[in-house]
């Protein structure tokens, strides 16, 4: 008997400042855990504010830098979804670390352990009062020391009181 594993696709829902695991795509290995949290929790109407992303790399396995030194390494992106009279200014990347694996014949400039991105936001001046969803996507390619997994993405979401 021959069995066939479905490859299921789904969304996850998201919740305030909860813990959305990132899979790789087809089924591949946790490599991370996405959080996110806003600084301060309350924000005046053109007020800013910064929101942290915390990527919580699993210790076998390493991300690619924001900025790998080989074009054909997919990046650690964060990529705001404006609206609600949230804009999202240039994100703030970690110092990568450099680590040798058998697959490169160079050294990778890459991430482990815990990797907190921080992007600046502003809220506008017309922004309506009450709780306001701060959402986004990081992506980024997982590998461990013998091979990477297809590239992976997770949603990210936090919630900001306008006052």
């Amino acid at each position: 008997m021959i069995r066939i594993k479905p490859i299921l696709s789904f969304s996850l829902a998201a919740a305030p400042l909860c813990i959305l695991p990132a899979h790789a795509q087809f089924g591949g290995p946790k490599v991370a855990a996405v959080t996110a949290t806003p600084r301060p929790a309350a924000v005046t109407r053109g007020g800013k504010g910064v929101l942290f992303v915390t990527i919580s790399v699993g210790p076998k396995y390493h991300i690619n830098a924001h900025q790998p030194n080989d074009s054909t390494y997919i990046p650690t992106n964060f990529r705001g979804q404006p609206g609600s009279g949230i804009t999202f200014g240039a994100a703030h990347y970690p110092t990568s670390k450099t680590v040798k694996v058998s697959y490169s014949t160079k050294p990778l400039l890459v991430y482990t352990g815990k990797v907190v991105i921080s992007i600046p936001y502003t809220v506008s001046k017309s922004a309506k009062a009450g709780s306001t969803a701060l959402t986004g996507t990081v992506s980024f390619q997982g590998c461990d020391d013998k091979s990477c997994y297809p590239p992976a993405s997770a949603p990210v979401h936090a919630v900001v009181t306008v006052k």
